[in-house]
């Protein structure tokens, strides 16, 4: 059985997913998931989109693929990423829409005979909810029964084990880390459960130049290049 990887909050950075994707694909790995948040925050969402949907990369809907989709662009908390959604919303394809209206809230995945549950946040909310740490209380409190939770989100590498033999695993962002290293951020599954967090190196260049040439400000696309989370 083939390996698993993976990714999530790529955020329209597909000079960095396709960084991650030719690491997938030379270390021959055919499963693959996508944790959601697709689109926010940087200009090439169309062509990330249209990258995972011809590759039939499972996903799920983040809080900013919802936003764009089904909230006119609005999120609440922060007025640079209503900004950002409101212009992406100006572009996006039919094609890249109706895939982002299509993804549901959760993916389940046999890992190596273990049963792993997916969401983009938490367990209390789904696509909103900002897991920096999770307890075995956590995973009782919300009734959770499977091996394993898998949730993205807070855009930084995650892995802890319980006492029941539970996990919880966070694979970091493609396209936005926030952990001071900004390299792009996936995580790989062996068997055994052997987790692996995969750091890449890619042209944040690319994404800087672009945005300014869209007329943002460089405060939205600077983290790219020091790992951190962006000033909203």
């Amino acid at each position: 059985m083939s390996n698993i990887a993976i990714i999530s909050d790529i955020h329209g950075n597909k000079v960095a997913l396709d960084e991650v994707l030719n690491d997938i694909d030379r270390r021959g790995i055919t499963r693959v998931y996508c944790l959601g948040d697709l689109v926010g925050y940087y200009c090439f969402f169309n062509e990330v989109i249209e990258t995972l949907a011809n590759r039939n990369i499972p996903c799920i809907m983040g809080n900013h693929d919802f936003a764009l989709v089904h909230n006119n662009g609005v999120i609440e908390r922060s007025v640079t990423c209503t900004r950002i959604l409101k212009w992406q919303m100006k572009f996006i394809t039919e094609k890249a829409r109706g895939f982002l209206s299509s993804l549901p809230e959760k993916l389940e995945i046999d890992m190596f005979g273990k049963k792993a549950t997916c969401y983009h946040a938490g367990l209390a909310d789904h696509r909103d909810e900002y897991l920096f740490d999770v307890s075995g209380d956590y995973l009782k409190e919300h009734n959770f029964k499977e091996d394993i939770l898998v949730t993205g989100h807070t855009h930084l590498p995650s892995y802890k084990k319980f006492y029941n033999s539970q996990a919880w695993l966070n694979p970091g962002s493609v396209g936005q880390p926030r952990d001071g290293d900004n390299r792009a951020s996936y995580v790989v599954i062996s068997e055994n459960l052997n987790i692996e967090f995969v750091r890449l190196s890619y042209n944040s260049r690319i994404i800087v130049e672009e945005m300014k040439k869209q007329g943002f400000e460089d405060y939205i696309s600077a983290p790219l290049l020091t790992g951190q989370k962006i000033g909203l």
